[in-house]
């Protein structure tokens, strides 16, 4: 006679987590096969960051119709993004470390799946109150991309390390454009539930591309608990010079970045009369990173020193804010080459800010870009707020005064600590800015609990990838 757990039939929620968590052949970790990230699957990961960021932003250009929609202020819409943006926060700091402690196949897949289904809520709501909860756990599983930059990092050749992670840092430019540019134009004649349904279409072909293209990477860290991967993340900016000193150059030039787009649509609105489709239009402007960006990374990033690449990109942005506040108050040639110019510029030195925290902890490397973010995610808010308190007070050289300041701070903050000095303050080890750095910021002087340095980290992976391979 059967017995009990022998009759009972797996439940729907059963089934779909042994769906998901099912491996093909082709994709199960072998520690003695080749591991190298592909061209491939560098594109494949720069096209989900794409449409995995896209969800922070497509109800931006439309807050006024979503008001209309749920028969509420436009100063309750405006609410959206805010929320939204609080819980990608939430996800850099408790979603992202767990890439270290995870196999990061399920996690990825898994965060997908999730992403999906709130989606699908807010696409289907017609409650003010769920759309705005529903806002808040987009943005807190939007975080995939932040999960491809350390496996881009990890795995990607030597040789293409830069270009490869130039090319996934692209995905996530064009998705911010393509959210702003398809979500006025689509609603402009559909309507924004259309939008949602496209977007909703776009995630389940990245989930099927990633299930049959990610390989089930080994756990970076097994052992290591959730509360302790937490703790790495209060302490590595205290640890690592390099990853404190690219954390503030971070936090300066992004707060340029949203400074200057957060305030361009007032200056644009109200100085030159533009129409709100011209406004949207004008992001074509900077769409400059998504082809050169790679172009950079091959020519520049990969042939210097990380520190020589970031002074060329702040300088870069340094002079399209020259120009763009100055020659922005009479001409639209200001903005045009702030966007064209200092958008790469921007790029260009987060790539070399990314190569530069490369070798920080091979064995938390979410956790070292968990810190990264949130001090990028901070620089973000300040620029916005700070930016647009000045333009209101001020107007345009106001806040372009600001992006000056904060360029020139990032300058101090790069200066402060020379290219090949291990240390907090200094430059030790000479100037030389020609000669790529080979994981030597692993002497930042790291070490564990455990008492191991960087030498032993990497041994432990090793034993790790070899413990946890399939």
């Amino acid at each position: 006679m059967d017995s009990d757990d022998d009759k009972k039939t797996p439940t729907s929620v059963t089934r779909l987590v042994r769906a998901v968590a099912w491996t093909p052949n082709w994709l199960r970790w072998d520690e003695g096969a080749d591991h190298e990230l592909t061209w491939g699957l560098a594109v494949l990961f720069g096209v989900a960051g794409a449409f995995s960021v896209a969800n922070l932003y497509y109800t931006n250009p439309i807050l006024n119709i979503l008001a209309d929609e749920f028969g509420v202020s436009n100063e309750r819409a405006a609410l959206i993004p805010s929320v939204t943006q609080a819980g990608y926060a939430g996800g850099l700091l408790f979603i992202i470390p767990l890439g270290d402690i995870l196999r990061r196949r399920y996690l990825v897949l898994g965060i997908l799946l999730l992403d999906a289904a709130v989606w699908l809520g807010c696409t289907l709501t017609t409650s003010f109150s769920s759309f705005l909860a529903l806002s808040f756990l987009v943005g807190l599983f939007t975080v995939t991309p932040q999960l491809m930059f350390p496996l881009t990092v990890q795995y990607a050749p030597p040789r293409h390390k830069a270009t490869m992670t130039s090319l996934v840092m692209s995905g996530v430019v064009l998705g911010i454009l393509i959210a702003r540019l398809l979500s006025g134009i689509v609603t402009q004649y559909t309507s924004w539930r259309a939008v949602f349904w496209l977007s909703l279409g776009l995630q389940g072909l990245i989930f099927t591309l990633l299930f049959f293209s990610l390989k089930d990477y080994p756990i970076a860290r097994p052992g290591t608990s959730y509360p302790g991967i937490l703790f790495k993340i209060i302490k590595f900016p205290f640890q690592s010079p390099c990853l404190a000193q690219s954390s503030l150059i971070a936090f300066l030039v992004m707060g340029t970045f949203t400074s200057f787009w957060t305030t361009l649509t007032f200056q644009l609105a109200d100085v030159f009369g533009l129409s709100p489709l011209a406004i949207g239009l004008f992001a074509l402007a900077g769409i400059s990173p998504v082809f050169l960006n790679t172009v950079v990374s091959r020519l520049i990033t990969a042939r210097m020193h990380t520190h020589g690449t970031m002074l060329i990109g702040i300088s870069m942005t340094l002079t399209a804010v020259l120009l763009g506040t100055f020659v922005g108050t009479f001409s639209l040639a200001g903005p045009i080459v702030w966007a064209l110019v200092g958008d790469l510029g921007v790029n260009t030195t987060i790539v070399a800010n990314r190569m530069a925290i490369a070798h920080v902890d091979p064995t938390a490397h979410n956790a070292v870009n968990s810190v990264y973010m949130i001090f990028t995610f901070a620089g973000q808010l300040f620029g916005t707020a700070v930016g647009n308190a000045l333009y209101a007070r001020g107007g345009w050289t106001w806040s372009g005064g600001l992006n000056i300041a904060q360029l020139g701070a990032a300058v101090v903050v790069l200066a402060v600590r020379g290219p090949h000095e291990t240390g907090w303050v200094g430059w030790r080890g000479g100037w030389d800015l020609r000669t790529p750095e080979h994981g030597e910021d692993d002497a930042d002087g790291i070490v564990d609990e455990d008492g191991h340095g960087s030498v032993e980290r990497d041994e432990e992976q090793a034993k790790g990838e070899k413990a946890t391979a399939t």
